[in-house]
């Protein structure tokens, strides 16, 4: 039984008390008051609609932040001419478009003074992704508490909680594919290798004595360097496979937002060492590879991947990798994903350098593996509390 339902039988039987006593007594005074009882109902009730009708939400605040920290978003609620006699209820649902889920509730708010008021929401972020936060309804009761009045509300926010940057130091194995003279030039940006000449400019202090046109310096009576082209290498490629389901194997939310984490902090940590290459995840049963050479590109990489679903099936991810044979436009290939297809991994290695990155609940370390390949384990509870140093 509802607390309304409860107010309505207990003031109803207050009602009848004072009705029987008057009709016993026989006095005036208490038919007053039975009238007074049956109208203040009335009153409370009308009043209760006016103060509703003026009633306007809106939402305000910050539009993404990282997973686990905090965000700040605000709910403002005005008044009309008339304030809310009591507590108000607003209907909220949030969904998050990567992992296709959706938690619906009322928040509780107590009605201050004034004509407008303002609220914090609380925002869950502990699992990345796009999100759509909505206000459906506002539900108040009277004073009395016998009578809920209910407005309709149409009011969206889109906001996005991004995956997490962890501290992590890649560690080449390997000499990375942008020392070698490459083929193909950024003609935006300068580089280091000498068999591309991106520019000519005045010597700066800290220039490298090799770089200095000497020949061009003696005419020109002032010291002037050459600016090398810079390589554009993508031949590394981060394989991303976030999903729910491994085969048969079920896996948390919490793992596959472990691996967006990790996808996400290696990516920065390539880019931080000055390391071009390519982001590769499934979407709409199609792999996509976006280049990551910026910062500028990189959080192009990241919106995309918030805007999407999780695939069906992670293991999928590999195996479209091995369908279209991308492997042979890659030297290097680290495959991110929350469990290890190792039949996939084995036939991958033959045709490539790969290293697996399986986010992991239990401690870091090795898994498994063999000549052409290996799986290093990622512990999911230390992502975010310690520094990483990945071999590759």
């Amino acid at each position: 039984m509802t607390k309304m339902v409860k107010n309505r039988i207990l003031y109803a039987s207050m009602v009848l008390s004072l009705l029987c006593c008057g009709l016993w007594g026989g006095s005036s005074s208490a038919a007053v008051l039975v009238l007074l009882l049956l109208v203040l109902p009335v009153l409370s009730d009308a009043g209760l609609h006016l103060s509703m009708g003026g009633i306007s939400l809106s939402l305000d605040g910050e539009h993404s932040c990282r997973s686990g920290q905090q965000m700040k978003l605000k709910l403002r609620m005005s008044y009309g001419a008339f304030r809310p006699p009591g507590n108000v209820w607003i209907r909220m649902s949030c969904e998050n478009r990567i992992f296709g889920m959706e938690k619906e509730g009322e928040l509780l708010l107590e009605a201050g003074r004034g004509r407008q008021q303002e609220y914090e929401l609380p925002v869950d972020t502990d699992i990345c992704g796009g999100r759509i936060l909505e206000i459906s309804s506002v539900r108040c009761q009277d004073l009395l508490g016998l009578f809920s009045c209910k407005k309709s509300v149409e009011e969206t926010y889109a906001y996005i909680v991004y995956p997490y940057e962890a501290h992590m130091y890649v560690s080449f194995q390997k000499h990375r594919e942008r020392e070698q003279p490459g083929e193909l030039y950024d003609g935006k940006k300068s580089g280091t290798d000498v068999s591309e000449v991106f520019g000519l400019r005045e010597y700066r202090e800290g220039d490298p004595l090799q770089s200095i046109h000497w020949k061009l310096s003696g005419k020109m009576k002032q010291l002037i360097v050459r600016e090398f082209g810079r390589p554009v290498n993508y031949h590394t490629l981060l394989l991303l496979a976030p999903a729910l389901r491994y085969g048969g194997r079920e896996v948390k939310r919490e793992t596959a937002g472990a691996v967006f984490d990790l996808g996400a902090s290696l990516s920065r940590a390539l880019l931080d060492q000055s390391m071009a290459h390519f982001v590769g995840y499934l979407s709409g049963g199609d792999l996509h590879c976006t280049p990551v050479d910026s910062m500028h590109s990189y959080e192009d990489m990241l919106l995309k991947l918030m805007a999407d679903s999780l695939p069906g099936d992670g293991d999928e991810v590999l195996l479209a990798f091995l369908r279209r044979q991308m492997y042979r436009q890659y030297t290097k290939i680290v495959c991110v994903t929350g469990a290890a297809d190792e039949a996939a991994a084995r036939d991958l290695s033959v045709m490539a350098d790969l290293t697996v990155l399986e986010a992991v609940e239990g401690p870091s370390g090795y898994l498994a593996g063999s000549g052409g390949y290996e799986v290093v384990g990622i512990s999911m509870e230390n992502i975010r509390k310690k520094e990483h140093v990945i071999p590759l």
